[in-house]
């Protein structure tokens, strides 16, 4: 409250007494006088209190308070009686001492100039003085003691020197500084670049890239370059500084998030685990949710960070931890599904993660990966047969060349190409590796031959491998696997985009994996082309070997793998179609979410009208539609249960591009980066777009930071202008 509002009301106050009261009938008088006294003693009493927080307040309220002066009231109340003798105030007192003032609510005598800049703590500061029989003894008591004197010192020069205007100026000089740490710390993390240099100390010609690229601000910023060339308090180059702000952004990205997800009705948990470069277990953990605007709705994914859970990898401790995290975002009581690999640990119905989040929120339904699935479909179709599993082994093994330079520049010199590695977690790894064989056949050959025929050049094991390698590309058996996977990993390779594409949806991704089965249906009643291709291949690359015509059967074999791609993807369809049709009994485990007669008139609603028919043919679309024609008002519950089917996640893909970033971030020379700011670092670098979004609002970004900043332990105080 400003001291001049206080005056302008005790002088109103004063004033409407004296005009009211002295017309009023007699008996209104008392109550009058009552209320007029007790607004004057709650004014006097809240600015007394103002003037013992004056060191807190910005200098133009300071310099408003000492313009207005001390305040000087009536104390009829300080009486004081010894023996017949009664003691009285008098406002002389103001006049005789220029320091003295009084509070009507305390009936206490105060010294202005102590109240206002003196640290001590006395009877003048605090309680305030009454005793009238000893006044004049205190009086110059208190005049002559060191604080008064320093108090009165600071009060009649205040201003002269305008110290308080230069501390104003410095704090925001230091905001204007901590803006241009916060873009170059926002900068380096969303490009996963290092921030610390092998030497950074002034002399080095390289500090790091945080330190240089301030440096490099400093060609268009005069102040920076001051505040970097003579700051001994706070450069904000320290190891310290670069993690508290590293944590600050990213708590303000996992504000956002958790704003978001509490306007969302539905959330479902992904978690997958894996190990970094110093073999410590990191946990990543990923919320999907539909977050809906006026532009529309849009299915999100929001990456949480990561946590070291090496210390107990057990179902149990995992559990509690993924409950926690739930908690912590407020989230728990809308989880309505969870989404984990294979792994025994996670995926167990008797004693696995989500059977324990099951006994907390029984409407969190568990969905295997299904990538893995279909990864796993693959693999073990392949491994059933000798003939593939034996082709598949002998390709992966190719990998040798990465481990010598002088084989490398011969592969580059030869074959132009390098040979992509194969993963046996990533079935589409053998995919990029096989159709890199295939293309490149005959310079394979060629550059097999080459090392045969310059054998003092190599090893004798290089010499063997060269020469296995150079009979196994020479038979017509791996031409026709050869042939025969890429025309199956062309049809496979898209289905795998489609699973792994995070807002997938699901009325896509049905007629996309019918479109996959019949592909390759067609593959196996169009056998008779495909052999004639395979001959025609035989004869150009001059293969004399026969064509195996019995490996007819691995070609059969490798189709039979269509039904379980079929059974494994049919789960996924049904727990979701099941929850767009009309019925909506299917909906019972969900129950506590809906008004099912309202759901009911909502859908029937909506299908019935030929405009929905048409134009809205997947749970998305019709989301969208209803948000961009403003009719989620009109079908709350049909818009929920859309929602909610958008919301089941189907695979972990997202958590596994966690793990890439995760590989960038820590690194060998990497490997000491503390746990708080790897997560945030990882934040800031797979949030880019959130990143983006907040910085458009650049006031507001900036203000979170620093207060988020400010919330470590500094040795500042930095006020955000």
């Amino acid at each position: 409250m400003p001291t001049s509002y206080l005056f302008e009301q005790c002088f109103y106050i004063s004033s409407s007494a004296a005009a009211t009261c002295a017309s009023p009938p007699r008996d209104l008088q008392p109550s009058i006088y009552f209320f007029v006294f007790l607004g004057l003693i709650f004014i006097m009493e809240n600015y007394i209190s103002k003037l013992k927080e004056f060191s807190k307040l910005d200098f133009q309220s300071k310099q408003e308070i000492i313009i207005k002066g001390r305040p000087t009231p009536q104390l009829k109340g300080l009486l004081q009686t010894t023996g017949q003798k009664t003691r009285s105030f008098q406002m002389d007192w103001y006049t005789q001492k220029g320091w003295l003032c009084g509070c009507p609510a305390r009936n206490r005598l105060f010294c202005f100039s102590c109240l206002l800049f003196s640290t001590c703590d006395n009877v003048w500061t605090q309680m305030g003085y009454c005793d009238l029989k000893n006044l004049q003894r205190s009086l110059i008591k208190h005049e002559r003691s060191t604080a008064h004197i320093q108090s009165q010192i600071a009060l009649k020069t205040f201003g002269m020197s305008r110290i308080d205007l230069a501390l104003d100026e410095q704090r925001r000089l230091n905001i204007k500084i901590l803006k241009d740490l916060i873009n170059g710390t926002c900068f380096l993390a969303k490009q996963q670049l290092a921030f610390h240099g092998n030497d950074e100390s002034t002399g080095s010609a390289n500090r790091g890239d945080y330190v240089e690229l301030l440096h490099a601000f400093t060609e268009k910023d005069d102040r920076l370059v001051r505040h970097l060339e003579t700051s001994t308090v706070f450069s904000g180059l320290s190891n310290r500084i670069q993690n508290d702000l590293i944590e600050a952004v990213g708590d303000v990205i996992r504000n956002d998030i958790k704003k978001e997800i509490g306007a969302a009705p539905f959330v479902a948990i992904e978690v997958d685990e894996t190990t970094d470069v110093t073999n410590q277990a990191q946990i990543s953990v990923i919320l999907r949710y539909v977050a809906t605007s006026e532009a529309g709705c849009e299915v999100k994914e929001a990456f949480l960070g990561f946590d070291n859970v090496s210390e107990d990898r057990r179902a149990p401790a995992i559990a509690e931890y993924v409950l926690g995290v739930l908690e912590k975002y407020d989230c728990a009581d809308k989880l309505v599904a969870q989404t984990y690999d294979g792994a025994a640990v996670m995926a167990s119905e008797l004693n696995g993660v989500q059977a324990k989040i099951k006994e907390k929120v029984p409407e969190a339904m568990f969905t295997h990966c299904y990538a893995h699935k279909l990864n796993l479909v693959l693999l073990h179709s392949a491994k059933c047969m000798p003939e593939c599993r034996t082709f598949f082994k002998t390709a992966g093994g190719l990998a040798f060349f990465s481990k010598s330079t002088n084989r490398t520049h011969l592969l580059d010199d030869v074959v132009k190409r390098r040979l992509p590695r194969a993963a046996p977690t990533r079935w589409s790894s053998n995919s990029r590796l096989l159709q890199t064989i295939s293309m490149h056949q005959n310079d394979l050959r060629t550059l097999f031959r080459v090392i045969t025929e310059n054998s003092d050049s190599w090893d004798n094991d290089m010499l063997m491998m060269a020469a296995g390698y150079d009979r196994w590309l020479s038979k017509a058996s791996t031409c026709f696997l050869l042939m025969a996977y890429e025309d199956i990993f062309n049809e496979t390779d898209a289905l795998f985009r489609v699973l792994q594409n995070k807002v997938m949806d699901i009325e896509y991704c049905l007629p996309r994996i019918r479109d996959t089965v019949a592909a390759l249906e067609r593959m196996r009643l169009k056998f008779d082309s495909f052999c004639d291709r395979f001959e025609q291949k035989c004869s150009t690359l001059g293969l004399t070997e026969s064509g195996d015509r019995h490996s007819i059967r691995c070609l059969i074999i490798l189709v039979s793998w269509l039904s379980l791609v079929w059974w494994t993807v049919q789960n996924l369809v049904k727990c979701r179609k099941t929850l767009m049709t009309r019925n909506c009994r299917a909906c019972q485990k969900y129950a506590r979410f809906f008004d099912f007669v309202k759901l009911k008139v909502d859908l029937v609603g909506l299908y019935s009208s030929q405009t929905v028919r048409d134009g809205c043919k997947s749970p998305g679309q019709l989301l969208s539609f209803l948000a961009q024609k403003d009719l989620i008002e009109t079908a709350p519950e049909a818009t929920k249960l859309l929602q909610l089917v958008l919301t089941f996640p189907a695979t972990t893909a997202s958590v596994e591009r966690s793990f890439s970033a995760l590989k960038r971030l820590k690194t060998y020379s990497r490997n000491r980066t503390d746990q708080g700011r790897l997560s945030s670092l990882a934040v800031i670098s797979i949030e880019t777009e959130r990143l983006l979004k907040l910085k458009k609002d650049k006031e507001g970004f900036y203000k979170e930071v620093i207060d988020a900043f400010l919330q470590k332990e500094r040795r500042m105080d930095f006020i955000y202008k």
